[in-house]
């Protein structure tokens, strides 16, 4: 005998314990007085049984139990990693700036120069000159270049014509 058809999905349901309550008792009451669901019911129950999982053993329910503390606890260790890195990178971007600033500024006062140093800037410019004429000299041997001389002209004039609108200040800079 085949169960009503209007009630097959709900004896499904029931079997598999997903029925509200309030639909159990009136489904009840009818599978008492139709045989057909009854089978059905049974059989659905029968089928649910055979693949129902094992109950969980003690190693597994303790398992399940502290998930949310582990999970809790991996998250704030991410967390803690991430502040960790961030304050890092900071720290290490805020150094190279001030070390940047004190290479970039020549005019920085600077904490290891002594006090005699200082009252000489003369001195020290014309040094840090004499660097920079003694560095471009060996960059032009280096090189191969011909010395630039003071007041020389351009072997070719006319490829520059293009660099007349240029700020002369920064192009005798970037030379």
């Amino acid at each position: 005998m085949a169960a009503c058809p209007d009630m097959e999905a709900r004896l499904d349901l029931h079997a598999a314990g997903a029925l509200e309550p309030e639909e159990t008792v009136p489904l009840l009451q009818h599978v008492e007085s139709c045989a057909g669901c009854r089978e059905a019911l049974a059989q659905s129950m029968e089928v649910l049984s055979m693949v129902a999982l094992p109950a969980p053993t003690a190693a597994e329910k303790a398992a399940r139990d502290t998930v949310p503390q582990r999970a809790l606890e991996t998250w704030k260790r991410e967390r803690m990693s991430q502040t960790l890195r961030r304050r890092t990178v900071g720290s290490l971007l805020a150094a190279a700036a001030v070390v940047a600033l004190m290479v970039l500024m020549p005019g920085m006062p600077r904490p290891w120069a002594t006090k005699d140093s200082a009252a000489e800037p003369t001195d020290t410019r014309a040094e840090e000159r004499a660097v920079e004429a003694q560095t471009l000299a060996d960059f032009e041997a280096w090189a191969g270049l011909e010395p630039l001389e003071p007041g020389a002209t351009w072997e070719d004039e006319e490829s520059f014509e293009d660099l007349e609108g240029w700020d002369d200040d920064l192009l005798g800079e970037t030379l």
